[in-house]
């Protein structure tokens, strides 16, 4: 997993525009979801009036719509309830096969690519295809009139993005540099005056993301093999030397076809990915429960075995599992976990 991540940071850290495809029609899905101190204790689908709400007796469908007392704002404009989307996509520049997702939290950007989708649709065009996902500044005002100057999601297709780019050519020109924190980009502008041909900079701003957390990969992504080009002007290595480098470059590839067999033959029917961990109690005993979704996006909650609770509870969203997983009563139980990929939660000093 961490070659894979190795290798998006080395396309797209620090930039603010990434290549993707969608694969399907529906890449979008948005819910409503609460929390408390235990976890999610509420969710509902966008589209849809009857929430999922977690009580004494386990979880009960509940009538849910816009005067919900949780999704009022309270005196410093926040809501306890709140929508969240996931977007899901390849990344071609890094893989095919593998699909990513995308958790986003500013409604802003919630809005601006429901919208696009939604005008796509009304058009009678597939959302099918390439584009590109960049984030542009705005200046944005909260329901207490303070503003802010936000990094907010946007969509273009692939094509239209490229053609609408307007940064003058200018081999002379320093390059942007930017610099990707967890949370915050550092960004460092140089403007080219075409008529004074004065160069000016301005100062370094801390901005903030609009909420928009990492991208997490659910499934792993392939390993590229690359190889050093020869510079101009080395002489020729003598035959003992090639023949070395061909059998080294032979098990290379001998060991990558043996690396896509075993992920090709890896079963993902049970394969899991984690979202968040709570606990409950069922029938007078606690349990620790896993938020999951598996390779279809559909979420369950399922009750780990105390021996891998621990463990478990440790792991943060991007964690990704293999179950065996028993139904009882209405509930779903892991009688067996298997780690694929951990991420470990990070602890604040």
């Amino acid at each position: 997993m961490q070659t894979y991540l190795q290798k998006f940071d080395k396309i797209y850290k620090g930039k603010q525009c990434i290549d993707i495809e969608f694969f399907n029609d529906e890449p979008l899905t948005i819910k409503y979801a609460r929390y408390n101190q235990s976890g999610e204790v509420c969710y509902c689908m966008a589209n849809s009036n009857t929430a999922n709400q977690k009580t004494k007796n386990g979880w009960q469908s509940v009538q849910c719509n816009s005067n919900c007392q949780y999704r009022q704002k309270n005196e410093f404009g926040k809501s306890a309830c709140n929508r969240i989307g996931w977007l899901k996509f390849f990344i071609p520049s890094v893989c095919k096969d593998r699909i990513f997702l995308m958790r986003i939290t500013g409604q802003t950007s919630l809005n601006r690519l429901d919208d696009y989708f939604n005008l796509q649709r009304v058009q009678g065009n597939t959302i099918k295809g390439q584009y590109t996902l960049f984030l542009k500044q705005e200046e944005q005002s909260n329901s207490l009139g303070k503003t802010f100057n936000n990094y907010v999601l946007d969509i273009l297709k692939k094509d239209d993005f490229i053609s609408q780019e307007s940064i003058p050519q200018n081999n002379n020109r320093p390059k942007e540099n930017y610099i990707c924190n967890d949370q915050n980009i550092n960004k460092k502008v140089v403007n080219n005056d075409t008529k004074k041909e004065n160069i000016q900079s301005t100062s370094e701003n801390n901005v903030n993301l609009d909420n928009i957390d990492n991208v997490t990969t659910e499934k792993n992504t392939k390993k590229d093999i690359s190889k050093e080009k020869i510079p101009k002007g080395t002489k020729s290595k003598s035959k003992k030397s090639e023949n070395t480098e061909i059998k080294a470059e032979s098990n290379l590839k001998e060991n990558k076809i043996s690396q896509e067999k075993s992920l090709d033959n890896e079963n993902l029917d049970n394969c899991y990915a984690l979202l968040s961990t709570f606990n409950e109690t069922i029938a007078n005993k606690e349990y620790l429960i896993g938020e999951f979704t598996d390779m279809n996006d559909k979420i369950c909650n399922i009750a780990i075995r105390p021996e891998d609770a621990e463990e478990l509870a440790k792991c943060d969203l991007g964690t990704f599992v293999r179950l065996d997983v028993s139904e009882r009563k209405g509930r779903k139980f892991a009688i067996k976990l298997e780690f694929i990929e951990k991420t470990q939660k990070k602890v604040v000093a």
